[in-house]
């Protein structure tokens, strides 16, 4: 039979519920939400957090690519392969950073054999708004220090920080002979200046020029390539190895007509690539998606900033580019002179570059065309050019404080024409936007590449790296045996994988799109294939150059979503009397004065609390972990929010030490503070703090392809 449908439902009954058992706490009593619900919120909310915390963090990283090595199957723990001793050496290639992450940075590359490794590039990696307080990442070297007595040298392609930001980090960590061009040291040594060590590392300026082979072990020698990009003495880096050659392109673009006059060394490439082979060719991939060439160049844009100074000849001409773009503050101060105009230089990072251009010779400043900012702004608009930093809208770069009547000297005015030499990098549109927004609130004239249209004036950047039929022309050029996409977010990887599949002929088995720490292993009869993976991840440091706990990251994640709650209860010692009213502190949450009645509540279930809990032998911890559990009860009962709570008991009683005395020098300085039982306290040491790291490349922006006729953001 069916179910026979009642003619008169019952109603439900409340007793025959299941009955939660009841708090000795009124006001929690009176919540209407369930504990259950309570908890989900917070994992939901901690969740959340550890998802968007832990994008640095590297374990097995899902790549079900089918050029991943393991022809498309994922990688698990139990595929890694045992160690075994003996037998004959083989050629492994490892990337410590720099592939498939979550932005462009940390490029670093580790090439072993047998008992030496060399190490190629240090970077780090701007990680965004996604992680507050936090400047740059690290690549986490465990690995290579645990192995540190193999490794027999460093070489560097290129001074830009995505290549050489860790380099003050970790130099003394991993100590070896340094290679570079000259350029490139002096932008290494001049890291140094930050450093919190007194470690001098052992330079080799190398020339490229005259394709010097340098060996640096038993095993490798090392040769670098010229190749052009947006920062002098740029190099490709070809390494020897008992095994094959293996070519490392680091960042490149082809130029017809090169500032220095020095060309893509494409011929001298493509000699060892006859001459030797080429086993593994290690390819940049930023730009690799961008379809064509590039279509302009450096004296176009030079060209282009002549315009602007002919078409606004009686205004202030201000500038804002990348600082290590040294080849364009060469052109703009030559068409400064050529038009009569003094050039002041402004921002950190600007100045820094420009000295270090100076003393490697790689910059000639025409006769009397610089001058001091304080200087400068004595002359006639008519006269005057400012080349600053700026270009990503940063709050505190020389732009901004211009813009806003920060800066000590300058400030923008109606008459001036600001020129924006430079895309945006993905994430930076609103603040450049803002930028921008403020530039022309003061009457300005902003002029942006990009924007032919609107302002008559040419191109006014320009990528340095090498689009879609720029790398056909070069794998092809040196077909090579195998190939490894490197330096850029997945994706790129997998185009850049794809591209030398179809256009250039590599077999697929032949290309590993790989993850920083898998190992690519090349045995002696030249077959080369995944054979697992090292410990790698990230390290964060802070403004102040300072490492930043994951713990401290997910608190500052949370408290910038929920918000900080704390509450603050003063009893007696013994007698667990309440002294005085419960103080409450809340940051981020809710403002206090606009929430009486949920204060008073929260004031009286913490009276309550402590009547019931402070008397007699209790345990201050477990107490504070009931608290910290009901506030949140409540707090959630009424806002539907998660914040941080914090409960704070101050138990008053007993003895009180007397305040302690403090020895002074002969200066009258603190050396130390002597304690009420004589114990002394060492005068804490003056910590030394560096300068804010800015990104000094466009090397993030992946959608930097000519965009004369396209929006610039």
């Amino acid at each position: 039979m069916g179910q026979r449908r009642l003619a008169t439902p019952q109603k439900d009954d409340a007793k025959k519920r299941p009955q939660s058992k009841k708090s000795n706490n009124a006001v929690l009593n009176s919540t209407t939400t369930r504990k259950g619900e309570v908890f989900r919120a917070q994992r939901r909310t901690s969740e959340n957090v550890n998802l968007r915390a832990s994008q640095h963090v590297i374990n097995i990283p899902v790549n079900k690519s089918v050029y991943n090595g393991y022809g498309g199957e994922q990688f698990s723990a139990k595929m890694q392969p045992k160690r075994t001793r003996g037998g004959k050496p083989k050629l492994r290639i490892i990337p410590i950073g720099g592939v498939g992450e979550m932005g462009i940075g940390k490029n670093m590359n580790a090439i072993e054999y047998d008992d030496e490794i060399i190490i190629v590039d240090m970077g780090f990696l701007f990680p965004g708004s996604d992680y507050p307080g936090i400047n740059y990442i690290t690549p986490d070297i465990t690995w290579l220090e645990e192995n540190k007595h193999k490794i027999k040298a460093h070489v560097f392609t290129h001074g830009h920080l995505d290549h050489i930001g860790s380099f003050r980090h970790f130099i003394h960590r991993i100590p070896a002979p340094v290679y570079a061009s000259k350029f490139t040291i002096g932008m290494l040594d001049k890291s140094l200046a930050d450093a919190d060590t007194d470690f001098q590392p052992d330079f080799w300026v190398m020339d490229p020029l005259s394709h010097e082979i340098v060996q640096v072990s038993k095993h490798f020698s090392v040769e670098l390539v010229r190749v052009n990009h947006s920062i002098p003495d740029s190099t490709a880096v070809i390494i020897r190895t008992p095994l094959g050659v293996i070519i490392d392109s680091g960042d490149w673009r082809f130029e017809e007509s090169p500032v220095d006059g020095q060309k893509f060394d494409l011929k001298r490439m493509t000699e060892v690539a006859s001459k030797e082979g080429v086993l593994m060719f290690m390819n940049e991939s930023t730009n690799c998606e961008s379809a064509g060439t590039h279509t302009h160049t450096e004296f176009d844009i030079q060209y282009s900033i002549g315009q602007v100074m002919d078409k606004f000849s009686n205004s202030r001409v201000i500038l804002s580019c990348f600082s290590s773009q040294v080849h364009r503050l060469q052109l703009i101060l030559e068409e400064a002179h050529k038009h009569g105009r003094k050039v002041a230089f402004a921002g950190f990072s600007m100045i820094q570059n420009l000295e270090v251009a100076l003393r490697s010779g790689t910059i000639k400043i025409p006769k009397d065309t610089v001058m001091k900012m304080e200087d400068i702004i004595k002359l006639p608009d008519s006269q005057v050019t400012v080349v600053c930093t700026g270009s990503q809208g940063e709050f505190n770069a020389v732009l901004n404080r211009m813009a806003t009547g920060a800066h000590k000297y300058m400030k923008i005015k109606g008459s001036d024409v600001v020129v924006f030499s430079s895309n945006p990098i993905p994430g930076n549109e609103k603040n450049v936007v803002r930028t921008v927004d403020g530039l022309m609130r003061e009457g300005s004239d902003v002029i942006q590449n990009g924007k032919t249209h609107l302002t008559g004036v040419g191109p006014l950047h320009l990528s340095g790296h090498g689009y879609y039929d720029d790398h056909i022309k070069l794998i092809n050029a040196l077909n090579p045996t195998y190939y490894m996409p490197i330096h850029g977010e997945f994706h790129m990887l997998v185009h850049n994988a794809r591209l030398a599949e179809k256009e250039c002929g590599i077999p697929r088995k032949n290309i590993f799109v790989c993850d920083a720490g898998d190992i690519i292993e090349i045995d002696i009869e030249r077959q080369a294939k995944k054979a697992g993976r090292i410990q790698v991840g990230g390290v964060m440091y802070d403004d102040t150059g300072a490492i930043v706990s994951e713990v401290v990251l997910k608190d500052r994640i949370h408290m910038s979503q929920e918000g900080m709650f704390v509450v603050v209860l003063t009893v007696q010692r013994g007698t667990g009397r309440l002294l005085t009213s419960p103080d409450i502190i809340s940051r981020g949450f809710i403002y206090l004065r606009d929430s009486e009645e949920l204060m008073n509540m929260i004031r009286q279930y913490l009276k309550q609390k402590a009547a019931r809990s402070f008397t007699g032998k209790y345990d201050l911890d477990v107490v504070k972990k009931e608290i910290k559990d009901e506030v949140t009860h409540i707090l959630y009962d009424q806002t539907r929010r998660t914040p941080i709570v914090i409960p704070v008991v101050n138990e008053i009683g007993g003895g009180l030490k007397a305040p302690g005395k403090v020895s002074r020098g002969a200066q009258g300085t603190v050396k130390s503070e002597v304690d009420a039982d004589g114990s002394v306290v060492p005068k804490l040491p003056k910590k030394r703090f560096p300068a804010k790291q800015v990104p000094d490349t466009e090397a993030n922006d992946t959608k930097a392809r000519e965009r004369h006729n396209a929006p610039a953001y």
